[in-house]
């Protein structure tokens, strides 16, 4: 992928801890040698945008010197940054309970049209999707987590108990420990501290 784009560097970025409360963080999972000082840049200076666009729409990010113009009905979002001198793409992936984040290539040099963007965006999911087994041993039934599921092993992992967490939630007390028991099921734990223990492992709640 890296070489169909012409890019000097590419980077994985992931999204950790996402709740429902909190934007979670973005942290490199892997990237080409040598790139580390570029990457630690992006992160930096365009965490909050990211996050951001990750949870808002699923078009490819164009990052890109003032001046410059996407192709006609491009499905990307072009983002001029000041003093920047090349272009660089991120492509936001969402995998749900497995994990969420972009796949950048840095200074690419080779002609942007629509044909490269959708076709880098479909194997970035893929590249996503195997990295995060990986990273986070994601397995099948982890992947079934739902954002409710995740939101109340977080809240019992802050201290709060069921009937807090209802009243925060808006919630009955017996659907925040059915979500809390199929939450414990799925993530192969004994009991809701071992799943919480797990759920920080695979970096689903803080």
């Amino acid at each position: 992928m890296q070489r169909s784009c012409g890019s000097e560097a590419f980077t994985v970025l992931v999204v950790q801890a996402h709740t429902l409360l909190s934007p979670g963080r973005i942290e490199c999972k892997m990237h080409s040698p040598g790139s580390d000082a570029v990457v630690a840049s992006m992160v930096e200076e365009q965490s909050a945008f990211l996050l951001s666009h990750l949870y808002s729409s699923p078009r490819p990010l164009i990052f890109a010197p003032e001046g410059y113009v996407a192709a006609d009905m491009s499905p990307a979002k072009t983002v001029h940054v000041v003093d920047k001198a090349g272009v660089d793409l991120a492509f936001p992936v969402q995998l749900g309970a497995m994990g969420n984040g972009y796949v950048v290539f840095f200074s690419v040099h080779t002609a942007i049209n629509n044909d490269l963007l959708i076709d880098l965006h479909r194997k970035s999911l893929s590249i996503m999707r195997e990295k995060l087994r990986v990273v986070f041993g994601a397995t099948s039934e982890t992947e079934k987590m739902n954002e409710r599921e995740i939101e109340c092993l977080q809240l019992v992992g802050n201290g709060m108990k069921s009937e807090a967490i209802g009243e925060r939630l808006n919630l009955s007390v017996h659907t925040v420990n059915a979500y809390l028991g199929s939450a414990t099921t799925k993530l192969n734990a004994v009991n809701r501290i071992q799943a919480i223990a797990k759920a920080i492992r695979l970096g689903l709640v803080a």
